[in-house]
């Protein structure tokens, strides 16, 4: 991606092709206007807007929701999150995977904090409470979970469904310890792509096939296909279930690398790609 800067009178201006959820027009970003996360100690979450969300011209648009669960002991730092948008902005420089990130792929991020195990009551009054404060595109809601949060995507998109219906499109699920199943409808609906460190637990390796062998059993005529992988010169293999031409279901496990995978899969930027093409 080439970005191009134009000087103004104190304005700095990032220009850029993005894809609009409801045109084509490209969209300016100003940097002076450019979002970061902010803590809600109240809701205990930390929350990224869209950048431009409050613009005059987006006013009808309605942006995908990103929800992070992260691992037990994981509550307070986000600082390895700049995959989806995380930056500091009084480093006084830009963090090009975040802004890439931002400017690519405009949408909300919510992570919600736990210093125990996740609760999914808790859980769905917060994400309630989001779509029902800002513009959030229903059809595109994805969650990604490591470890605990692994484990506790899976649980609570269960629990989710189970509680109004409503699915996420997409799932990327890293290092989870239990649960190898999802609802019915989950399957039929929603991406899912799993990942583990060989060098990880069995118990977690195990749990890891068995959730994947749990979705090829569910579609038998899904077509597998096998490939390799090398993100930052450790290799690894993709296994996927295409059904009708689309990678609904992916695992990857990756040699040489134990539990330690919280961003390790994301430098593989096809990751963040594949996620956002998902839709209901």
């Amino acid at each position: 991606m080439i970005y191009i800067f134009y000087l103004f009178p104190a304005i700095l201006l990032l220009n850029i092709s993005c894809s609009n959820d409801n045109n084509d027009i490209p969209e300016t970003f100003d940097k002076a206007d450019r979002p970061y996360f902010k803590y809600n100690a109240k809701k205990n979450q930390y929350v990224l807007e869209p950048w431009n969300y409050s613009l005059s011209q987006n006013k009808n648009r309605n942006y995908p929701l990103v929800i992070f669960l992260h691992g037990g002991g994981g509550a307070g730092n986000i600082s390895y999150l700049n995959y989806i948008g995380y930056d500091n902005p009084d480093d006084n420089k830009d963090d090009e995977t975040a802004l890439n990130f931002q400017t690519k792929h405009p949408c909300f991020v919510l992570i919600p904090q736990t210093s125990s195990n996740w609760d999914n009551n808790a859980l769905i009054e917060q994400v309630e409470d989001f779509k029902n404060t800002f513009r959030i595109d229903k059809s595109r809601i994805y969650l990604i979970g490591y470890s605990m949060g692994g484990s506790g995507s899976y649980n609570f998109a269960n629990a989710y469904y189970d509680y109004n219906g409503h699915l996420f499109a997409g799932i990327i699920r890293l290092a989870g310890e239990s649960q190898t199943g999802v609802r019915n409808t989950i399957v039929e609906k929603t991406a899912i792509w799993l990942h583990i460190g060989l060098n990880d637990t069995e118990l977690r390796v195990k749990v890891t096939r068995d959730a994947y062998d749990f979705l090829k059993n569910y579609n038998k005529n899904a077509i597998e296909t096998t490939s390799a992988v090398s993100i930052d010169g450790y290799k690894g293999t993709t296994y996927t279930l295409n059904i009708n031409n689309n990678d609904r279901f992916k695992r990857t496990e990756y040699e040489d690398i134990g539990h330690d995978i919280v961003s390790f899969p994301f430098k593989d930027t096809y990751l963040i790609e594949w996620l956002f093409k998902q839709n209901l």
